[in-house]
């Protein structure tokens, strides 16, 4: 059996427009609270909507995702 190793992510080429380095990517998502009045299945998507948005780091199509689960 073999073990198949997975590369590193590499960040996108975009990122560098909004952060210097994946470290800032907290800062930048930082005041997007999900409030405590909203239902949980609307507070996962939004938890998972900011994470993506961290995520755009490597991945620029996930910062999409905050945009369409916002008003």
């Amino acid at each position: 059996m073999t073990t198949q190793c997975l590369p590193f992510p590499v960040p996108d080429e975009r990122a560098h427009y909004f952060v210097g380095q994946y470290a800032d990517m907290h800062d930048l998502v930082e005041d997007l609270v999900v409030p405590d009045a909203v239902p949980e299945a609307v507070a996962t998507v939004l938890r998972t909507a900011r994470e993506l948005l961290r995520q755009s780091y490597y991945c620029y199509e996930f910062s999409t995702v905050w945009r369409s689960c916002t008003p």
